[in-house]
């Protein structure tokens, strides 16, 4: 019985902790002035969902020295490509943070960051990170007040804090996390997500080191090996799109031929994956191939967000991006985005070939958020995590496609039913949509608003009851053996005996007799039977 309650209270911990484990709700906030969209948006976080509404940013919580804060995240890259996204900062000054007596400064496509760099306690995704390196951005250009800060998911070469302060010391925090415990897989999983939830339109997830349960057939995608550029700090997340990887709405592919420098691979686009993009950047023929033939389509420029396709708010588009042969549907309100003021534009934006670093050409696109709705991402860091030991697997990138593409056209009809509704009815329509299925496994995502560590709980409550219930009868049984036996009488020989029940079953050897041990043969034998040590 004491083994069995340690085993329990075991057990329930256990439970507790695996409840818990390391993911961190993201929220998507809308809302953000016309004034405010630019090609590269913020991404913002508490817990959240997704309407009509496209201009959408996703969020997540940290602590520094116990104080909160609300940053983005981001997996990408800034504008002036000296470095990719990696670090941290914040808008407001920490208590009891260290002064690390050097400033740094990153510039984004909307707008830029700097200030002094301090260290303080860091809480992430369930990890504690002391002495964690960070901006304190005493000037920010391009972010809403709303804001506390940014945090950058890229690889440690694209940090500046790290490279000013030339030490292992100012790693950002991912790598923090990977080199502080062996046991922790060196990747993220992300989630960026619509609902049917009209409280939460916009949810989202994060996690370190492991997945969310109803997308675990992500782990066994194909492994998208991450390509390298020939810029050093210029790395990004990015792979390779199959050849001719885009099927547009005419249902036909789309040519597309990669223009990235001295690539070994001429026939297959590099594609970069950028959380902090609310718009896909494309070739302007891969936009003109998606929105091109569109009735009443037309080339416009918008104040903000540049050359863009107009298109009309209840016009369904389709397309599918394709890697390793597996399709990618993008739900129809991704590729039609809603401005508001009956105005609605493609999402996927043509893209410059004049971004390039001293006249090299990295990649062909960038898939922001309208593509990543329809894709649970995972980032395999690898052999980019600062000090990994020789041996260690190179980096990789896994997709699973997760818009069902039946579903995703239904969405599409309720929400767009009629170009005249206003925000109000649209997000009352968006309610009642749910796109949220994948489409490599039948599993539906659950619905439930309960934080998962609490269903944890229940789920380990529940589990440590029955056990319980099931000691407490066997001891019980055991004693009430133990009295029947003590008061059974002792067998006599030739004494009267019962017989035997007849529910009870024959011992093994019962209709078998044998004969006694040394017996005469010439004597009637004696025969003994399997009852005689029961009577």
């Amino acid at each position: 019985m004491r083994s069995f309650l340690l085993l329990f209270f075991f057990g329930f911990l256990v439970t507790l902790d695996t409840a818990k484990g390391v993911h961190l709700e993201l929220h998507g906030k809308t809302g953000i002035s016309r004034s405010k969209l630019q090609r590269r948006t913020s991404i913002s976080g508490l817990e959240s969902t997704v309407e009509d509404d496209q201009n959408i940013q996703y969020m997540t919580n940290i602590t520094l020295n116990g104080q909160l804060f609300g940053v983005l995240i981001d997996t990408g890259r800034k504008v002036n490509y000296s470095q990719a996204i990696s670090d941290l900062f914040v808008t407001s000054q920490v208590p009891g943070a260290v002064d690390e007596h050097y400033q740094a400064e990153i510039g984004y496509a909307s707008g830029g960051a700097a200030g002094e760099v301090f260290s303080a306690t860091m809480g992430f995704a369930g990890y504690q990170i002391d002495a964690q390196y960070f901006i304190f951005a005493n000037s920010t250009d391009g972010f809403t007040q709303s804001v506390d800060g940014l945090i950058g998911l890229g690889p440690y070469t694209g940090s500046v804090i790290r490279f000013i302060g030339g030490t292992a010391a100012a790693d950002p925090p991912l790598d923090r996390i990977f080199r502080s415990n062996d046991t922790i897989s060196n990747f993220v999983a992300i989630l960026l997500d619509r609902s049917d939830d009209p409280d939460e339109p916009y949810p989202g997830d994060l996690a370190i080191g492991e997945v969310l349960t109803e997308y675990e057939d992500i782990q066994t995608q194909p492994q998208h090996p991450v390509t390298s550029v020939m810029v050093p700090g210029n790395q990004h997340w990015m792979t390779l799109l199959d050849e001719n990887g885009i099927i547009g709405p005419d249902g036909k592919p789309i040519t597309i031929k990669t223009q990235v420098t001295d690539t070994p691979y001429p026939n297959n686009a590099t594609v970069v994956f950028d959380t902090g993009f609310t718009f896909p950047q494309v070739p302007s023929h891969v936009a003109e191939a998606l929105y091109g033939n569109v009735p009443g389509a037309s080339f416009t420029n918008i104040a903000g967000l540049g050359e863009i396709w107009a298109l009309p708010c209840d016009q369904e588009l389709n397309a599918t991006f394709l890697f390793a042969g597996i399709k990618f549907p993008i739900h129809p309100l991704d590729l039609n985005f809603n401005m508001g003021d009956n105005q609605c534009v493609g999402a996927f934006q043509p893209f410059s070939y004049d971004d390039t670093e001293d006249g090299v050409v990295m990649y062909d696109m960038v898939l922001g958020m309208a593509f990543l709705r329809n894709a649970y991402l995972l980032i395999d860091f690898g052999s980019f995590v600062d000090g990994a030991p020789p041996g260690t697997n190179a980096p990789y990138i896994q997709l699973l496609p997760i818009t069902n593409a039946v579903n995703a056209s239904a969405d599409f009809a309720r929400v767009r039913l009629d170009n005249g509704s206003n925000v109000d009815d649209l997000a009352s329509l968006a309610s009642h949509s749910s796109t949220t299925t994948t489409t490599t496994t039948t599993t539906t995502k659950s619905n439930a608003k309960l934080p998962p560590w609490v269903i944890g709980i229940i789920f380990g409550v529940v589990i440590s009851v029955l056990l319980l219930g099931i000691c407490i009868y066997y001891c019980c049984r055991r004693r009430r053996l133990q009295r029947v036996s003590s008061t059974q009488a002792t067998w006599v020989p030739y004494a009267p005996q019962s017989y035997r029940p007849l529910y009870d079953p024959s011992p093994q050897g019962a209709y078998d007799m044998h004969l006694a041990p040394n017996a005469n043969p010439v004597h009637v034998p004696e025969y003994r039977s399997a009852w005689d040590a029961h009577y």
